[in-house]
């Protein structure tokens, strides 16, 4: 009996500190999330779109001398990823990042992260921001998809659309099955990252791996063996060419459950988004300029990009080539907002003449 009641004892005491550890997992994640937002939200500001939706957004540069640029982001990615070329650009054009809904500090999303809805989500928070067309759109991975589907259903507002290494449909399900279980082990860790957010070891390990010593992240890492070493090299080399400002709210994104929960919505949204965008309607007469890496396949259907569509090469960079060789990137924006305001000059005396 004595035996019996001593291991009762011993388990419900484990129990007990199992709960508590819980429990203060809980406090440390929502207290964290608290300071997170009142210390890293700005510079930019939540403009709402609608059924209580908002979106957050930086803007740069003065409105006014041109075309804005307008920049969407790859999967999982925020405005965080355009804030070095915003800086760039900053005196000479006016510049507009977002976070989609469910990603950064942008609403949760009530639609499916397909093309389609979120481009129509960015045209109302242009519309909400009073920001006008003309617009340049610069879109990353599924980012020029988004932008590809805002330029087919808004050609008439567009200045110009630079695809940054674009994602393409034939390379995901359902159009390749040897992609599907990529994605599924994609949702997997998501929903366990979902998990450890809620009880804060996504926080505790996102600090330790961008703003500190990266033990803690870096014991994570050799635990979970094989993959681990694998996600770690990925974020080392492209959130590690980000600037380092940027990484406490880096770390901030990826530590709480939103982000997990938003990005778990676009990995699901993936075979919808290959079946939406897969052999669409050619673009109308917009300039388009399509980068990809020396190390890619160049672009199998140029025709879908218009007449005015053209493909660049990006020699020294892989997938992120905004990253890789943010001059290229900044030296083409410029080329199109230039292009963009003489064409604009050239149909001024034409207007005139109709008047």
């Amino acid at each position: 009996m004595t035996i019996l009641l001593g291991g009762l004892f011993i388990v419900a005491s484990a129990v007990l500190l199992a709960g508590l550890l819980v429990l203060a997992g809980l406090l440390y994640e929502w207290i964290g999330g608290v300071m997170d937002r009142k210390r890293l939200r700005k510079p930019g500001r939540l403009v709402g779109i609608g059924d209580g939706r908002e979106l957050y957004m930086v803007e740069m540069g003065p409105r006014g001398r041109g075309p804005t640029v307008v920049f969407e982001s790859g999967f999982g990615a925020t405005s965080l990823n355009w804030v070095h070329l915003q800086t760039a650009l900053a005196e000479r054009v006016h510049t507009v990042a977002y976070d989609r809904c469910g990603l950064g500090w942008s609403s949760a999303c009530t639609s499916e992260r397909t093309p389609r809805h979120v481009a129509r989500e960015l045209r109302e928070l242009l519309r909400a921001a009073g920001i006008e067309p003309p617009w340049v759109l610069v879109g990353h991975s599924f980012g020029g998809l988004v932008m590809q589907r805002f330029a087919l259903e808004c050609a008439e507002e567009m200045a110009a659309l630079i695809l940054i290494d674009p994602m393409r449909p034939v390379e995901w399900p359902p159009f390749n099955a040897g992609a599907d279980g990529r994605v599924r082990r994609a949702q997997r860790l998501t929903r366990v990252g979902g998990v450890f957010a809620r009880v804060g070891i996504t926080r505790l390990a996102a600090r330790s791996h961008f703003c500190r010593s990266a033990r803690f992240s870096g014991f994570l890492i050799r635990l979970a063996g094989r993959q681990g070493e694998f996600l770690a090299q990925r974020l080392d080399t492209e959130i590690g060419k980000m600037p380092a400002e940027v990484r406490p709210s880096i770390a901030a994104h990826w530590s709480a459950p939103r982000f997990y929960r938003g990005l778990l919505a676009h990995l699901e949204a993936v075979e919808a988004t290959a079946l939406e965008m897969h052999e669409v309607e050619a673009i109308g007469d917009v300039p388009v300029t399509v980068l990809t890496p020396a190390s890619a396949a160049p672009p199998a259907n140029m025709d879908q990009y218009g007449p005015r569509g053209r493909h660049m090469i990006a020699e020294r960079s892989l997938h992120w080539i905004h990253l890789d060789e943010p001059e290229l990137v900044v030296q083409t924006i410029l080329n199109a907002v230039a292009q963009a305001v003489a064409e604009d000059r050239r149909a001024q005396p034409m207007v005139a003449a109709v008047d």
